[in-house]
């Protein structure tokens, strides 16, 4: 992520996005959601889906206006990151989701250098 966001200062967007990855099951999804806060170096979203820590995953983040000019102009900002966190509440249908940023996925660092 662009050097934006403090590190360590998570601020609480609720930004949607879609996740792509393997489940604790081991099968392939990829599932629209909505972030819950975010910094320089991770993000939290809620997902339907229990996916065990130290998966990698892509993440689809969308960018409203305000924060495009910061992200080249973009309005989908793709990423690979590594779960490193993951909470289910008794009774509640999502999970919450930690994740360490690695780097932008590879189709996006290519087009960006377009």
């Amino acid at each position: 992520m662009p050097e934006t966001v403090d590190r360590e200062k998570r601020l609480g967007l609720h930004l949607p996005m879609e996740v792509s990855g393997s489940d604790a099951a081991g099968q392939p999804f990829t599932e629209a959601t909505r972030t819950v806060n975010i910094s320089g170096g991770g993000i939290c979203f809620e997902s339907a889906r229990h996916i065990l820590v130290g998966t990698r995953v892509k993440l689809q983040i969308q960018l409203p206006p305000s924060l495009q000019k910061r992200f080249g102009g973009r309005e989908l900002y793709t990423v690979r990151a590594v779960v490193c966190r993951e909470e289910n509440f008794d009774g509640q249908p999502l999970h919450r989701i930690g994740a360490r940023f690695l780097g932008e996925a590879e189709d996006q660092a290519h087009s960006a250098q377009r």
